[in-house]
């Protein structure tokens, strides 16, 4: 098996390795900067791709002969919260397609699915974007954008987009998730 890191398969998720060094070097802001104020974090799932099934290699990083296994879809992968760099405005849009500024490349996610914002205090705020499957905060609905309030993401809030379940984390959070699980 190939382990797989094609991007056009991750979106513009980061394999959460690759943030180690960064979160052992840099200072928050310094991360923050670099990589985002807060990320949508894909733990324990398998997107559904249009190209069909696939199989995650994992493989330990001990130092030790390299072994791996298969899993059904064990995936640490984290996706930057922030504007792209041809982002219109002060909104953040997810969504399946490469034109959004934070793309997960499932089929239960709409083109474009949600948005995010920092709202006037630096709350993140998120709102659905009139998708066919949905947004979840916590197993209650995000309100669609004109039909009600942006829903407030907090660190370690339950966020489902479609059927892809994440983990929001603010700058802060993932540099001490991406720390322990280097361990």
């Amino acid at each position: 098996m190939k382990r797989d890191t094609d991007a056009a398969i991750r979106g513009t998720g980061i394999p959460v390795r690759d943030l180690r060094g960064d979160a052992r070097t840099l200072s928050r802001e310094e991360f923050a900067d670099r990589h985002g104020g807060a990320f949508l974090l894909l733990s324990a799932a398998e997107l559904s791709l249009a190209r069909g099934p696939s199989q995650t290699e994992v493989c330990l990083d001990d130092g030790g002969p390299r072994r791996g296994e298969s899993t059904v879809g064990l995936s640490l992968v984290a996706f930057p919260v922030r504007r792209g760099a041809s982002s219109a405005g002060h909104l953040i849009t997810v969504g399946r397609t490469a034109d959004n500024d934070l793309v997960i490349p499932d089929l239960s996610i709409s083109r474009f699915h949600a948005f995010v914002k920092q709202g006037p205090r630096g709350e993140w705020l998120i709102h659905d974007a009139g998708s066919t499957n949905g947004s979840t905060l916590n197993g209650r609905s995000v309100p669609q954008q004109g039909a009600g309030s942006a829903a407030e993401l907090k660190s370690g809030d339950d966020v489902r987009l479609g059927q892809v379940e994440l983990t929001f984390l603010e700058a802060e959070a993932m540099i001490a998730f991406a720390l322990k699980v280097e361990r």
